[in-house]
């Protein structure tokens, strides 16, 4: 800062110096130009000069701002009209929460004016359609989107979707086997074909259409895992696939409850309790294959081994399992407690008939 002043100070010196000079030593300049003769000094010289250069940049200014008026009035109408779409972005996703399919469509053309913009717009009308149930209006704007090579990819997800929708299950499925094959690693393309076999009870063709798609997201590892299961498959394999599915973990306790291990079975249950808290698995573990009552009360020791740290977790399926539990032992005493330490405001069918 100290330096900046320095030379601010060094130049206001210099300048004044110079100006002084000039001042005391004028000198005579001479111009003839076409018989006139023009005198004056160095110092008025400067001066000439100076306003001339002054009056060219006048010029290039008022000439320069001349020609951008058309630019500059672009330029304000699109920052009106960027605010104008920037309001209607907020309201399409508020429509899109509370369902407004009007909201959807009245923004959405507002955007197309706004912003030049064929694909979100021609996109949000085509939900819009969706959500009034309008199929035929749908398919038209699925037409604009097929027209868009950019929008390629979401006119074939959106002629899925309308497929369904009408119903046309065997069209919908030929279409999905095409576009499996076209996006081989595609997961919406191959879980919506995994999930048309299932529906025709195929499980094995439901299991084949994700099971070799690469970076398979966990929501459809269990899908997965139960088809697996569905398709005749190893439970321990779907159980290492996913153990989010109680279809799954159902299974892997039959498993070793069929190989005599049910301290292996009470360790599933107990890595997947706090995921699952189902009382399915609790009757499986007290009722498949029991033998005798001692077996009974010894599987009793091994789940309330692992159910009693869960017991005050703020869900009662707990409570309700261990007094199932204690009831499948025998142990009427301990079931009622159990069942007594569940508020009455929250007991519901299930519990009540165990009272």
């Amino acid at each position: 800062m100290l330096i900046k002043t320095f030379r601010f100070f060094l130049l206001i010196i210099l300048f004044s110096y110079l100006v002084v000079w000039l001042s005391n030593n004028p000198g005579k300049v001479e111009i003839l130009w076409k018989n006139y003769l023009l005198e004056t000094n160095l110092l008025g010289l400067v001066f000439v000069f100076f306003f001339l250069i002054l009056f060219i940049l006048l010029l290039i200014y008022i000439f320069s701002s001349l020609r951008n008026i058309p630019k500059n009035f672009r330029s304000r109408k699109n920052k009106r009209y960027l605010k104008l779409a920037d309001e209607s972005l907020d309201n399409i996703a508020e429509a899109l929460l509370l369902g407004d399919s009007t909201s959807i469509e009245k923004n959405s053309r507002m955007i197309k004016k706004y912003l030049k913009n064929d694909l979100f717009s021609s996109f949000m009308l085509f939900n819009s359609s969706l959500i009034r149930n309008d199929l035929e209006e749908s398919l038209k704007y699925l037409r604009i989107l097929e027209s868009i090579p950019r929008a390629k990819y979401i006119a074939q997800r959106g002629k899925v979707i309308v497929m369904l929708k009408k119903n046309e299950n065997n069209k919908a499925r030929d279409t999905l086997i095409e576009l499996c094959q076209e996006y081989p690693n595609d997961h919406w393309f191959h879980d919506k074909l995994s999930r048309m076999y299932a529906l025709e009870d195929n499980w094995e063709l439901a299991h084949d259409s994700i099971s070799n798609l690469k970076n398979i997201p966990n929501e459809l590892k269990v899908n997965l895992a139960d088809l697996k299961i569905l398709s005749g498959g190893s439970a321990l394999d779907a159980y290492y696939l996913s153990s989010n599915s109680i279809l799954v973990v159902k299974e892997t306790v039959k498993f070793y409850i069929n190989q005599s291990n049910l301290k292996k079975a009470s360790e599933v249950i107990n890595k997947t309790w706090s995921k699952l808290l189902c009382l399915e698995l609790i009757e499986i573990f007290m009722q498949y294959r029991v033998k005798d009552e001692k077996e009974g009360l010894k599987r009793y020791k091994l789940i309330f081994k692992v159910l009693k740290k869960f017991i005050h977790e703020e869900s009662n399926e707990t409570k309700l399992s261990l007094a199932f539990a204690s009831f499948k032992a025998n142990i009427w005493g301990e079931a009622q407690n159990f069942l007594d330490s569940i508020n009455k405001n929250e007991r519901d069918q299930r519990m009540i008939d165990l009272y």
